[in-house]
């Protein structure tokens, strides 16, 4: 009889301690979901910034392309008028 009261014992504390384990299992699953849920919505804020960053970028690099096409046609402009003018010049020369 003895024997019997220490073997339920002893269920009992292996169920207490399976029921305390599974305890905190499950406020580790829940941290973990809750870092999860977290770090995922960090993720999408960061992607969102990586999108505008695109988006100001792909802005800038149309400015700067045409900025460029300005200056190569100013250029050129510019070219044409200082050879029109030696033409000018050489032509008064005569």
């Amino acid at each position: 009889m003895e024997a019997i009261k220490k073997k339920m014992q002893m269920l009992k504390l292996d169920k207490e301690n399976a029921i305390d384990r599974a305890e905190q299992a499950e406020a580790d699953k829940k941290a973990a979901e809750e870092k999860f849920k977290q770090v995922e919505e960090e993720l999408m804020g960061q992607q969102k910034k990586m999108k505008g960053t695109e988006d100001e970028l792909d802005k800038l690099s149309e400015g700067l392309k045409s900025a460029q096409e300005k200056l190569q046609q100013s250029e050129k402009t510019a070219s044409d008028v200082i050879l029109i003018m030696e033409l000018i010049l050489e032509h008064q020369g005569m």
